[in-house]
């Protein structure tokens, strides 16, 4: 068996845009399951996405009703895609970790999904978000969880020709979460552990490989301290 190739974060996810939204992938079916069942009333909000990849959620919270739809990645291939959805989206290429140009407090809700294993310090792209989140805004983050990512899981993919991909991810514990969001100034409202039986019987068998009470995701809702 051939050894995986290992690739810098946006040269992984410019190899896998075309075939991303398509690939059998139990951690983003377990995020797009938690994000669609989430109650949120987005009725003629801003909406900021950290790390938006293909537009899939992004189309999901214009479907709920959001007016005004922003979204940034570091990948110009997982950009391509999404513009595809939707032309009306602002949608630009950055770096999560550095300033985002966007103006303080413009943006009602802010997500994060599945993409802050791929940064080694939580704090820069969480302070960004909040001060980008206007007052009474919230923020959504639902990313690997820790019992996965600490135990070697993370985001990797297999090319058309069978070539197994992996890039750059970190393992964060809860109390690194708790220390960022302190730092940012962030409070928690909200905290879900997503558990294969939380799916109901249409979950694929990938995600019930590990059994029915293994968490997949964790899925924190924040607002401002």
């Amino acid at each position: 068996m051939s050894e995986a190739k290992t690739l810098d974060v946006a040269a992984a996810y410019d190899v896998w845009a075309s075939s991303y939204d398509g690939y059998d992938n139990p951690m983003v079916y377990a995020a797009g399951q938690a994000l669609s069942q989430a109650p949120l009333a987005l009725a003629q909000k801003t909406i900021l996405e950290f790390g938006c990849g293909t537009g899939r959620n992004l189309e999901a919270l214009a479907a709920s009703g959001a007016s005004n739809l922003i979204g940034f990645d570091f990948s110009s291939a997982m950009l391509a895609e999404a513009r595809k959805r939707d032309g009306d989206w602002t949608l630009f290429q950055a770096d999560m970790s550095e300033a985002i140009p966007l103006q303080d407090q413009s943006v009602d809700f802010i997500l994060f999904s599945l993409t802050l294993e791929h940064v080694a310090d939580l704090v820069p792209p969480l302070q960004e978000a909040s001060r980008l989140l206007r007052s009474g805004g919230v923020i959504k983050i639902i990313e690997i969880h820790p019992f996965l990512s600490l135990n070697g899981v993370s985001a990797h993919f297999k090319t058309a020709d069978g070539e197994e991909v992996t890039m750059p991810a970190f393992a964060h514990p809860f109390q690194d979460w708790l220390v960022a969001f302190d730092h940012a100034d962030l409070r928690v409202t909200g905290l879900k552990e997503w558990q294969p039986r939380d799916f109901g019987t249409d979950a694929p068998a990938k995600i019930l490989r590990r059994g029915l009470d293994w968490p997949w995701v964790v899925d924190w809702t924040l607002s401002p301290a």
